[in-house]
């Protein structure tokens, strides 16, 4: 009776150590697809930054152009 509680123990564990080598994979794959994700935001972040200094820029030119011809609405 003892060897075959001990076979039962052994093949419990055997499948919790399956099940554990699958969630490492699986924590594993996740890891690199938060790392793209967050790749892909960083440069989603550049761009923006690029836009609004663009942005910032024209708004200056267009106050500038503005007050050369004397137009009144110069606020934005």
């Amino acid at each position: 009776m003892s060897d075959d509680r001990n076979d039962l123990v052994l093949e419990i564990l055997k499948g919790i150590q399956a099940d554990i080598r699958e969630i490492k994979r699986d924590i594993g794959s996740l890891n690199m697809r938060v790392s793209s994700l967050e790749d892909h935001f960083r440069g989603t972040l550049t761009t923006l930054y690029s836009i609004q200094s663009d942005v910032a820029h024209l708004k200056g030119r267009v106050d500038r152009i503005e007050h050369r011809l004397g137009l009144k609405d110069t606020e934005h």
